[in-house]
C-alpha cells in the first residue's frame, strides 16, 4: 500500500484516505480473525500431512494479512501526522467525516479483542494438538505457532491512530 502525500492535497482528500485505510485494515483484520477461527478446526481435527499443509499455508495467508495492517497502520499514521495541525482547527466542519473515523477505529479496537481471544485459544489448542516436537522447519512447532500473530501484537502496541482521535 502506498500514497504519495501531495502537500497541496486537501484535508478532506486526507480525511477520505484515513477512512480508506480503516476500511482496508478491517478487512485484513477479519481475515486474519476468520483464518484464526479456521485454524481451530484444523486444530480439533485428527493429524493428518493435508491438516499440516492447511495449517502452513493459512499461516501464510494470515501473515499476508497481517502485512497489510502493518502497511495499512503506517500509511495511516503519515497522513494523520500530515493533517495534525489543521485537524484541531478543522474538525469541527467535517464532524461526519471525523466520526466515521471513530466509528472505524473502535470496530478495528472489537476486531484486535476478538483476534487476541481466538489466537490465545487457538494457541492452547495448537499446544495440545502438536504434543512433539517439529522434525523440519516446515513442521509446526507449538512453540512458535504463534509467531505470527506475535509480530503483529508486537507492533500494534503502539498503534497512534488509536490514541490521537
Amino acid at each position: 500500500m502506498s500514497y504519495n502525500l501531495n502537500q497541496n492535497e486537501t484535508f478532506e482528500t486526507k480525511l477520505a484516505l484515513l477512512l480508506e485505510i480503516l476500511s482496508k485494515k478491517h478487512a485484513a483484520l477479519t481475515d486474519v480473525l476468520n483464518i484464526s477461527e479456521n485454524q481451530e478446526t484444523l486444530y480439533l481435527s485428527p493429524p493428518s500431512e493435508t491438516r499440516r499443509d492447511f495449517l502452513i499455508e493459512m499461516g501464510k495467508q494470515k501473515q499476508k494479512q497481517i502485512d497489510e495492517v502493518l502497511a495499512c497502520d503506517e500509511v495511516f499514521q503519515r497522513i494523520f501526522d500530515s493533517i495534525t495541525d489543521e485537524f484541531a482547527e478543522k474538525k469541527d466542519n467535517y464532524k461526519e467525516q471525523v466520526q466515521r473515523l471513530q466509528v472505524g477505529i473502535n470496530l478495528i479496537l472489537e476486531l484486535d479483542v476478538k483476534i487476541r481471544a481466538q489466537e490465545e485459544k487457538g494457541k492452547a489448542l495448537a499446544v495440545a494438538s502438536f504434543n512433539q516436537p517439529a522434525t523440519s522447519q516446515t513442521d509446526i512447532n507449538p512453540a512458535n505457532t504463534n509467531y505470527i500473530i506475535n509480530r503483529y501484537k508486537e507492533a500494534s502496541k503502539n498503534r497512534p491512530e488509536e490514541q490521537k482521535l
